[in-house]
């Protein structure tokens, strides 16, 4: 995901340009996720990235929520990332929306990242 961007530090085309970009990432997932829920979700989001999800999501579920072993359906690991930005779930008005998703790539990004330097550099499997 795109490095955060102040407007100080770059023009304003490399600024939309960057919120373009998340946007359109945002609407592709919400839409696998209602159009093609059983997708994997490594189709769409790279693994290091559904690693990190399953880790923050272990970190957080409720008592009798079980997360499941393997790579989620993309309705899920969509469901997971707007969980992280707020979602509380159907009754909250529906399916997950752009904002929630949004805001769950945001807080996802890091721990992401992070994962990902550290299988590069040998020190996570």
């Amino acid at each position: 995901m795109a490095e955060r961007l102040s407007p100080r530090d770059h023009d304003g085309n490399e600024l939309n340009d960057a919120l373009a970009a998340i946007a359109a990432r945002t609407e592709r997932l919400k839409h696998l996720a209602r159009t093609r829920p059983d997708l994997p979700a490594t189709e769409e989001l790279a693994t290091h990235e559904v690693d990190a999800l399953v880790l923050l999501k272990r970190k957080r579920k409720k008592k009798n929520e079980q997360i499941p072993d393997g790579i989620p359906p993309i309705a899920l690991a969509v469901q997971w990332i707007a969980e992280l930005g707020g979602y509380t779930g159907k009754s909250s008005g529906g399916p997950p929306g752009s904002v929630t998703i949004s805001r769950g790539l945001e807080r996802l990004a890091p721990a992401a990242e992070m994962l990902r330097v550290l299988r590069e550099n040998g020190l996570a499997r």
